[in-house]
């Protein structure tokens, strides 16, 4: 297991992106020669810019499932049942969110991709996206079907950070 954690004042989640797939790009290239790069049966390039998509959107189109028509944990669940994955009605809506990433999309996606715009339930620490204050300014990295990056924008707002706190402290009880 290895891990790279990088912060950078006055960058947001696409400053970041951009660093995370120039960083791979120029590391496999360093490394290997080649921005291509053989995984199983797949080639994949690393080139940039990697594909975004929404989270909504790579859910909807691996699953079936809008989760945004799914406003409660229960509901999401048991749409999730029918599909065939597992669920628990006292698992929050953003765990279940999760799950289906992980079930559904993540092995999907073999190219470079970013998965962005996650619902504020699922990173409570992240700045909200000015245009759908529902989700926030995440993304998760993904290439060889397997998760390469994660991070976000950082929410700088002492009192929202307290309430959204104070939200996830009750889901938890």
């Amino acid at each position: 297991f290895t891990l790279l954690e990088s912060y950078e004042a006055y960058a947001d989640y696409n400053d970041v992106m951009a660093m995370v797939e120039e960083m791979v790009f120029a590391v496999a290239k360093q490394i290997l020669g080649s921005s291509l790069v053989k995984f199983g049966d797949a080639e994949i390039d690393l080139t940039p810019p990697w594909r975004r998509i929404s989270l909504r959107e790579a859910v909807l189109q691996h699953s079936g499932i809008d989760f945004t028509h799914y406003i409660d944990a229960s509901s999401l669940a048991g749409r999730m049942r029918e599909i065939g994955v597992e669920s628990r009605y006292a698992e929050s809506r953003g765990r279940l969110i999760d799950k289906l990433v992980d079930s559904q999309v993540a092995h999907r996606l073999v190219q470079p991709t970013f998965l962005v715009d996650y619902p504020v339930e699922m990173s409570p620490l992240a700045k909200a996206n000015p245009e759908d204050p529902s989700l926030v300014e995440r993304f998760e990295g993904f290439a060889g079907g397997m998760e390469l990056a994660n991070a976000f924008t950082e929410l700088n707002d002492p009192i929202l950070q307290r309430e959204r706190l104070e939200e996830q402290e009750q889901l938890h009880k």
